[in-house]
């Protein structure tokens, strides 16, 4: 199996409008993260993960035409709002594309992109149906890949993690029950999103992050969803043997 970083930023990317780079060196070329998504391939399969306002570019980057499907980790805007540049994934496979998320994510789309999905009445929209939902009830297969949701809370809502068999991604998430240790047991690669060094209501910070990290016990860890406030460099300092800051365009094969 092969993990691509597509993003590694949080909500305002790296460097942000309002923070510019904050801590980050402007000369690490690792420190420029765009928001975050990342991209499966194992066999012929290919499966994306959230459609950040920089999809385009990450789906150039990473030389894509074609996809098995997407899923949605959950529907706020930097993990959702790069949807529509799906529709040249639509016209280069020349077939509708599946999509895979909670019941709240599908119904979300419904209402705030009401023509990807088919819905608005004719004449309104000049677009053929480009994605066909799926609502995730619980693991599922996907492009011939055993898939397992994983529940998370992410302060004011919930997110779903993946496990695609010993590798796992969990972004946006504060806290998680037992039942999604449980599935995270045993497994070899996890990806995990680090907010900042201090707590936060919404988003882990480092030391709950370390402190699941050592509960799992991948062989190996990776960061991801950071702010300006975290320096690539300053951070892979800190951290314990086998777990990394992740990196857009990393690539990790399990």
């Amino acid at each position: 199996m092969k993990v691509t970083i597509l993003g590694s930023g949080a909500a305002g990317g790296v460097p942000s409008i309002s923070r510019g780079w904050g801590s980050c060196d402007p000369a690490e070329p690792r420190n420029r993260r765009r928001r975050p998504s990342i991209l499966v391939e194992e066999g012929g399969s290919r499966i994306l993960v959230d459609t950040s306002p920089d999809c385009r570019e990450q789906l150039l980057d990473a030389g894509v035409q074609r996809l098995s499907g997407v899923l949605y980790t959950h529907e706020h805007a930097d993990h959702l709002h790069g949807i529509d540049d799906l529709r040249e994934v639509n016209r280069a496979m020349g077939g509708p594309l599946p999509i895979h998320g909670a019941p709240e994510v599908i119904d979300s789309i419904r209402t705030r992109f009401p023509y990807v999905l088919g819905c608005v009445e004719e004449g309104q929209s000049i677009y053929k149906p480009m994605l066909e939902p799926h609502v995730i009830d619980g693991p599922f297969e996907l492009g011939g890949l055993s898939i397992h949701p994983i529940e998370q809370d992410h302060g004011f809502c919930r997110t779903l993690g993946f496990r695609f068999g010993d590798f796992a991604y969990s972004t946006d998430v504060v806290n998680m029950p037992p039942e999604s240790f449980e599935i995270l047991a045993s497994v070899k690669v996890w990806v995990i999103g680090c907010l900042t060094m201090h707590p936060h209501p919404t988003h882990a910070h480092l030391e709950r992050v370390l402190e699941w990290i050592a509960r799992i016990h991948p062989e190996r860890a990776f960061l991801t969803h950071m702010t300006p406030s975290l320096d690539y460099k300053t951070l892979q300092g800190c951290l314990p043997q086998g777990v990394e800051p992740a990196y857009d365009g990393m690539v990790i094969h399990i």
